[in-house]
């Protein structure tokens, strides 16, 4: 470890630079292999299904009207709708899944320098919920915090990492990291009208 730290400390800064570049592109690559790609493909995944079943419940519903034997049908429509949902934290549950993601970073052994949150990003049948964040640790414990963050049961994407500020601490080398920390949640038909009515859902017809 001594001759890392040496070595590091003996490097011109154009050369630090040169390897900050490629670490962060390493962990790029190694991170949306490994965790953030597969995620966003189950995340599309399931928002696809999620509209799926809410055109296919609505347009039962009005059918039910016409045929009694569709009732059923609506209700386990409804039992699969409910299940997929409950990935999607509602308006509610935010606060606590935001603290849930801090606590992540600390328990990481990181120091949280900034978790702000962004105005909310409205689609047809959810909204994103944005968070830029910046920490400061090693370069393991910032691997380890995107990977906790990976495992969580509810829906969650880190994207636009930029690791910077390479510094050699204890024998350890010490970097921030930028990143946006974006979750999801489900709009209630209300919420939906609302929001219809105040031209906030993009792609809407007007």
């Amino acid at each position: 470890m001594n001759a890392v730290t040496e070595y590091l400390e003996d490097l011109e800064p154009v050369r630090k630079l040169a390897l900050l570049v490629a670490a962060t592109l390493l962990f790029a690559f190694a991170y949306y292999s490994f965790l953030l790609g597969p995620r966003m493909a189950r995340t599309a995944s399931l928002r696809s299904q999620i509209e799926d079943m809410l055109a296919e419940r609505d347009r039962k519903t009005l059918e039910t009207a016409r045929a009694e034997d569709r009732e059923a049908e609506v209700a386990d429509l409804d039992r699969r709708l409910a299940a997929a949902i409950t990935r999607l934290p509602d308006q509610r549950e935010i606060p606590e899944l935001l603290s849930s993601i801090s606590s992540l970073g600390r328990d990481s052994g990181l120091d949280i320098l900034v978790f702000r949150q962004r105005p909310e990003a409205y689609q047809e049948f959810y909204a994103e919920v944005p968070v830029d964040m910046q920490v400061r640790g090693t370069f393991h414990q910032v691997a380890s915090f995107f990977y906790e963050v990976g495992r969580l049961d509810r829906i969650v994407n880190v994207s636009d990492i930029v690791l910077r500020d390479p510094n050699v601490v204890e024998e350890a080398l010490v970097l921030e990291a930028n990143s946006t920390v974006t979750t999801f949640r489900f709009l209630s038909d209300a919420e939906r009208e609302r929001l219809i009515e105040q031209k906030k859902i993009k792609g809407e017809e007007r």
